[in-house]
């Protein structure tokens, strides 16, 4: 992690995050154990989602902690554009938001999960990233494009917010006993905020 998605200057130190080890269905309909970065006072969460999802055999393509994919000097963190681009379903990566080079991502923190990014793409100001076929070609088992969607359903059972909709549709971020997300700001991050 150190030199990648964590590095001095992160809001969250390396001992305020757990590693998370948890098995998933594969698209290839084989059984897989993936791992996610989280913050302590989120991985909980992120396990009762991911064992949920597991459960009833929604699928994942990939689950590597994003250090796998290197250093984005774009980014100022782990290389979330690679990570996407492998639909790797990911957490904590201490980095810039995707075309806001500056803004902390709530990733930073911890606190957010990304699922199946390639079929839930994210739209930046540049586009739809990391592509644009998905996003009105949806699927029910690996796509969401209502609260409404199982997995959305699945994730605010386990205290996760589908927070930007369809504007960020693989994002997901724990909420706080008050059921607000913990950071950033609406201020800092208006619309969606990779």
């Amino acid at each position: 992690m150190v030199g990648r998605s964590w590095h001095s200057g992160c809001p969250v130190g390396r001992e305020g995050l757990r590693l998370l080890r948890v098995n998933y269905w594969g698209f290839d309909g084989y059984r897989y154990r993936g791992e996610v970065i989280g913050a302590t006072s989120a991985v909980d969460n992120f396990a009762r989602a991911l064992t949920a999802m597991h459960d009833r055999r929604f699928p994942i393509r990939s689950m590597y902690r994003v250090d796998r994919f290197g250093w984005s000097p774009r980014l100022q963190g782990g290389d979330d554009y690679r990570s996407m681009a492998a639909d790797n379903t990911s957490g904590f990566n201490c980095r810039w938001v995707v075309n806001r080079p500056g803004v902390r991502s709530p990733h930073s923190y911890g606190r957010s999960l990304d699922v199946n990014p390639w079929e839930n793409p994210y739209r930046s100001a540049s586009g739809l990233v990391p592509n644009t076929w998905w996003h009105s070609h949806p699927h029910p088992l690996v796509s969401w494009r209502s609260s409404s969607h199982p997995v959305v359903q699945i994730f605010a059972r386990a205290g996760l917010r589908w927070t930007y909709g369809t504007g960020d549709s693989h994002h997901f971020d724990a909420v706080g006993s008050s059921g607000r997300v913990i950071a950033p700001s609406a201020r800092q991050c208006p619309d969606a905020c990779h």
